[in-house]
């Protein structure tokens, strides 16, 4: 793949949130967008600036182009040649959010499941020269480990309630971006899921039969790509 595909922008997305007004992080940094700390038209972010939605939605692609780079450059990621597009999407969300030079500890001579496996370790923040765990943190690097060992599959199959499997973890992965949900992306469709479907569902328009069909699929696909 040459970008990121669409459940690891979905779990992007859903993380780092979007204000279109700037703000300063957990450790005081001036952020806007979807978590962007970089300039913004030559200028670096501060205090009252502002942006568009358009605006932020192309910060977005860029700075995702960028981490998306270092998860395929293997002076970062030295197995990423061995890597699948959910590995790569889950490491691209975990450079987003801890930069480069973590993603390149993270990935240091660890095999491919080593690497997963180490992924809720980066859960914690210093604050007074204190590391201290995360909330936010541990909910997105468990986020990231299910993407991570989430199996690739182009099956885009009908799911309904007591389906099970790797394309309903993705489905859970995309709803909860799509309608800001915190379903657990255990693979399993159950009542929980089913509602999250029924609802964006509604919110789209679409028969809120709690199907996952065709119509469904596009349209998540479209919100979350």
């Amino acid at each position: 793949m040459s970008t990121i595909n669409a459940a690891g922008l979905a779990l992007i997305k859903k993380f780092e949130g979007c204000k279109l007004t700037a703000y300063q992080d957990s450790v005081g940094v001036w952020t806007i967008g979807y978590g962007h700390t970089g300039k913004v038209d030559g200028k670096s972010v501060c205090k009252g600036m502002t942006i568009t939605q358009s605006k932020a939605d192309s910060l977005l692609t860029s700075d995702v182009a960028k981490f998306w780079a270092y998860a395929n450059n293997s002076a970062y990621v030295p197995l990423t040649a061995s890597m699948n597009e959910n590995q790569l999407a889950a490491l691209t969300s975990f450079a987003f959010n801890c930069g480069q030079s973590n993603l390149k500890i993270l990935c240091a001579d660890r095999t491919i499941a080593e690497i997963g496996e180490a992924l809720p370790l980066y859960n914690k923040v210093t604050v007074n020269g204190v590391k201290k765990v995360n909330s936010g943190l541990t909910s997105r690097r468990k986020a990231e480990r299910e993407l991570y060992l989430t199996e690739v599959t182009k099956d885009m199959s009908t799911l309904q309630k007591g389906d099970e499997g790797q394309q309903v973890t993705v489905l859970q992965i995309l709803l909860n971006a799509a309608i800001q949900r915190n379903l657990d992306a255990d693979g399993k469709f159950g009542t929980k899921t089913l509602t999250a479907v029924e609802d964006y569902q509604t919110a789209k328009g679409l028969d809120a039969d709690g199907i996952c069909g065709p119509l469904t699929w596009a349209a998540l696909l479209a919100d979350c790509g």
